[in-house]
Parts: C-alpha cells; sequence; structure tokens
C-alpha cells in the first residue's frame, strides 16, 4: 500500500512548497510502491504527463476504471477542460459509471471514497483553491498508487 505519513495528515504541514518531501516518504510495506512526483510548466505538458502515464498503466494491464484523476478544480478549467478522451481512453464525470472509462472528480466531492490509483493533478504552489487540506484528503484517497502532478517552481 502507501507510505504511513499518508495515513497521517502530518505530511502535509510541509506545506505546498515541496507538496511531500521525497526522503520523507517510507513505505509500509517492504517493496512498496512509492508515491510518484511529476512536475509540469505548462498545462499542456501536465495533460501529456497524465496521458503518458495512463498509457503506461493500461500497457501493464491496468483496467481504465481503476484510476481516477481528483483535481482541486472543476474539469472546465483544469488542464483537461474540453477534453471527453485522454488519448483513445474515455474519460468521464461520471462516479458511478461502469464503463471502463478513466474518471475525473474534484478533490471535494470525492471526500470519503477511495481509488485503486489515484492521479492528483492541478496542484500550484500558494494556490487558494487548493489548501494544504485539500492536497492531504486527495492523497489519502488512493489504495494502491498515487501520483501527484505538480507545477514545476
Amino acid at each position: 500500500m502507501l507510505s504511513r505519513q499518508l495515513q497521517s495528515p502530518n505530511w502535509v504541514k510541509v506545506g505546498q512548497h515541496n507538496i511531500i518531501p521525497r526522503a520523507h516518504l517510507k513505505c509500509s510495506i517492504k517493496g512498496g510502491i512509492p508515491v510518484k512526483q511529476l512536475e509540469w510548466e505548462t498545462p499542456e505538458e501536465e495533460k501529456n504527463m497524465i496521458a503518458n502515464e495512463i498509457g503506461r498503466l493500461v500497457s501493464q494491464g491496468v483496467q481504465l476504471k481503476r484510476i481516477i484523476i481528483l483535481s482541486p478544480y472543476r474539469k472546465e478549467n483544469s488542464c483537461l477542460g474540453g477534453v471527453d478522451r485522454i488519448k483513445e481512453w474515455p474519460l468521464t464525470e461520471d462516479i458511478e459509471s461502469r464503463t471502463n472509462a478513466v474518471r475525473f472528480q474534484t478533490i471535494r466531492s470525492f471526500k470519503g471514497l477511495e481509488a485503486d490509483i489515484v492521479f492528483l493533478t492541478g496542484i500550484k504552489k500558494d494556490s487558494r483553491v487548493c489548501t494544504d487540506a485539500d492536497i492531504y484528503v486527495g492523497g489519502s484517497r488512493a489504495r494502491f498508487l498515487l501520483y501527484i502532478f505538480r507545477e514545476k517552481q
């Protein structure tokens, strides 16, 4: 599973400057998978990174319905605004969708729910839209894999 720090809000106390300090993430299960952090400079670059990571997971046999993209922004205000597909894969905002599609939700609308693989996107330093608490909520929704897409500083 994920690191112990994600089960406690302590990892957010570092603030959005580093989001999660790499040195402090230790997997609680020997050989566990670490949190993957990707930095982007433009929304287009973030969108391409998301597509590449989804492609990598799909090529390894992961079903799309196991992946959720969480953002502090509504879809139309995110890097995926106006997008119905990521490459050839459908993108849906329907959380109850039974189709094999990547799901998109805001962090706050997904509070209290979980997904196997979470892409936490649109993370920007000193954002009024995305607080440390939102980052904690979004990061703690992942059962197995967590990807954090943050603006390069």
